[in-house]
């Protein structure tokens, strides 16, 4: 059994009259955006050490509202950093394969020395000194090779110490509460010194700039289709009989008949301020007059 409130809701935005052209629906519901009302929530435990904003605030996309406490992931950032500048320096430092060069040079002056005196005196020069000055100019070509790995495998460890200043970074932006929406603060939910757990929600932000209109359509006289992305006019009625109307479009058209021969559809509309004041004139929980039009909105 249909509920008396719905059912009257239903024959007031499905009684059009016989010779209407265009859509009215009476009593239309006026709401939120799906995503304009967001509870923004903690991403990291921790205490909340600031709390930027307060209820009625106007915040902009990516606005801290407020902050965990960030001294672990600071710690653990500097400590990256002073790891990566090292790195860095070991990288970018070529001392050893210089040195490495120019010993291998005097490795090679004192070896081609015991040759060419054992070429003049045989005997002069041991078998086993020549092959241990052979061996250490050996030694030396190696150390070329071993120090010029060492400085690539620094310059990786820069990278992998990087990686870990990026991290820690993120830790402590992730530690930042910043709005995903453009809005108002209309609620906070907890006090500085509160421990957060990831998920707890700290303030909703709210968007009343663009609100919802819903309302219902007489099937048997409209298709969706003749419904569809079309042009509204809201009304809206005021204290002491005052009215105000606004502009928008029909974003969706459910498919499903609901009882009584009706579907509902909705639109995006276009909200403003009371002049000179912060109040916005059209809010969610209002009741509207949504007008449908064939192409554009009557000029007001």
């Amino acid at each position: 059994m249909i509920p008396r409130a719905l059912l009257a809701l239903v024959v007031a935005c499905a009684g059009l009259p016989a010779g209407a052209e265009e859509p009215r629906l009476q009593r239309c519901l006026v709401s939120f955006l799906r995503e304009g009302e967001v509870k923004v929530p903690a991403r990291e435990p921790g205490v909340l050490v600031k709390l930027a904003v307060r209820e009625g605030q106007v915040v902009a996309v990516g606005e801290v509202l407020g902050q965990i406490d960030d001294d672990q992931p600071q710690m653990e950032k500097r400590k990256a950093q002073a790891e990566h500048d090292q790195a860095v320096a070991r990288a970018q430092s070529d001392v050893d394969i210089r040195f490495a060069r120019e010993a291998s040079l005097v490795a090679r002056l004192e070896w081609d020395k015991a040759e060419e005196s054992h070429r003049r005196a045989p005997q002069s020069v041991s078998e086993i000194d020549r092959k241990r000055l052979e061996l250490n100019w050996t030694k030396s070509l190696l150390q070329i090779e071993q120090s010029e790995l060492e400085q690539k495998l620094a310059s990786l460890t820069a990278d992998s110490k990087q990686v870990e200043v990026e991290v820690a970074g993120k830790g402590i932006e992730r530690r930042l509460v910043t709005s995903p929406v453009g809005g108002e603060v209309d609620e906070v939910f907890t006090n500085l010194g509160e421990w957060l757990q990831p998920g707890d929600p700290l303030v909703r932000v709210v968007r009343f700039d663009t609100l919802r209109v819903e309302g219902y359509v007489d099937s048997a006289r409209w298709d969706p289709e003749q419904i569809r992305d079309r042009p509204v006019t809201v009304t809206v009625t005021l204290a002491k009989d005052r009215t105000e109307t606004f502009t928008g479009r029909i974003i969706h058209v459910k498919q499903a008949v609901e009882s009584g021969g009706d579907y509902r559809v909705w639109a995006e509309v276009e909200n403003r301020r009371e002049r000179d004041s912060e109040i916005w004139i059209m809010r969610p929980g209002m009741t509207a007059t949504m007008e449908i039009h064939s192409s554009r909105p009557p000029l007001a």
